[in-house]
């Protein structure tokens, strides 16, 4: 036969027991509602090759919020300049750069690619100028 004294040391066991119970999982289900914030941003392989006649991109689409690495070629027997966008700086600065190359030269850059839009890229030397081919789109979806 149980006491009132037994029932009553075991329901206070139970309850402290619950109240550890519930203590311990409430770390547990803020630490999951945390967002991810020191993953890196995806890496995008952007091929840029570059030829006396045409200038070839790709891909021409990356996601954006990716880190874009454009590797720069120039396949031509002429220097080559290549611009993507525009790469002013200060207030309202817009995304690109601008890079000169010699031939059979490689160059990487490394671009954060955080708006979304159409990118605009060419050869702005005189004789490329004239050719529809040394330019095109670049697009961050």
């Amino acid at each position: 036969m149980e006491t009132a004294g037994t029932v009553r040391v075991v329901k206070s066991r139970l309850l402290a027991l619950a109240a550890v119970s519930s203590v311990a999982l409430v770390p547990a289900a803020r630490s999951a509602d945390r967002p991810q914030t020191t993953a890196p941003p995806p890496l995008s392989n952007i091929k840029v090759v570059i030829t006396d006649s045409a200038i070839t991109v790709s891909p021409k689409r990356v996601p954006r919020g990716s880190m874009g690495r454009f590797t720069l070629v120039n396949a031509g027997k002429k220097p080559h300049t290549f611009v993507l966008g525009h790469e002013r700086r200060g207030a309202g600065a817009e995304i690109g750069f601008k890079k000169a190359l010699k031939p059979k030269q490689r160059s990487v850059l490394i671009l954060f690619l955080d708006v979304r839009g159409a990118i605009p890229y060419h050869s702005p030397l005189p004789a490329d100028k004239d050719q529809p081919r040394m330019q095109g789109i670049f697009r961050v979806v």
